[in-house]
């Protein structure tokens, strides 16, 4: 009799040395990922069940940290951050610049430090794509949190070896800008160079399975 469960299965090769995990370990590990599971439905518990591969690869994706950023680096005002982006070399597009002007927009008092995962809609588990929102949701109930508004700004500053082409949009609760429309910041790099822009966040956006979001590693 066979078993696909790799605990039950003694023929195969234990690893030794440091990184070896004992049967207990891994058990002991399980338990605490169980018990500080963010809450999920039983619809989207058993979705990862029937889909145990998709389940690994959206969880070596959502523990693998993409970047490390530092918030309240003394950059309060919107034209501290517009001005820091000048010094840098880096453009502004002008709904990304409203965005900054907004009440919604606060930074943090004191120097910390945040860790962002990448993930893309896909990857989210939305094969054909997702509303904004559902996004939005899906990252967190996978344990993440949702993005500041701070975390556009200073991303793109401390994020200067961007790939060409690459555009990477906030997980956050939208700002309404001027006109009134919910938007989020987007990160990209583009042949004209490093850019801080602004996208529609609305709770029901077409967002495809391709497009890249970040999120904040729950503390």
């Amino acid at each position: 009799m066979t078993t696909n469960s790799w605990l039950s299965d003694s023929k195969r090769r234990k690893p030794k040395g440091k990184s070896a995990m004992s049967i207990k370990q891994v058990l002991q590990f399980a338990a605490v990922v169980c018990q500080n599971l963010p809450e999920m439905s039983g619809e989207a518990m058993q979705r990862h069940i029937d889909n145990p591969k998709g389940l690994q690869e959206i969880l070596r994706k959502a523990f693998a940290i993409f970047k490390t950023i530092k918030l309240g680096t003394g950059l309060k005002s919107a034209d501290d951050f517009r001005q820091a982006l000048k010094k840098s070399g880096m453009k502004l597009g002008d709904w990304a610049s409203d965005l900054l002007n907004q009440s919604a927009f606060k930074v943090s008092s004191k120097l910390i430090e945040v860790d962002l995962v990448t993930l893309t809609v896909a990857e989210l588990g939305f094969e054909g794509g997702a509303s904004y929102s559902d996004v939005c949701k899906r990252g967190v109930e996978l344990g993440h949190d949702l993005c500041q508004p701070e975390h556009g700004p200073q991303l793109r500053l401390q994020y200067k070896d961007q790939p060409k082409g690459e555009v990477l949009y906030l997980a956050m609760e939208a700002i309404r800008d001027s006109d009134g429309d919910l938007n989020t910041f987007a990160v990209e790099r583009l042949g004209s160079g490093l850019w801080l822009s602004a996208s529609y966040a609305s709770p029901g956006g077409f967002c495809s399975a391709g497009h890249r979001f970040v999120f904040a590693c729950r503390k």
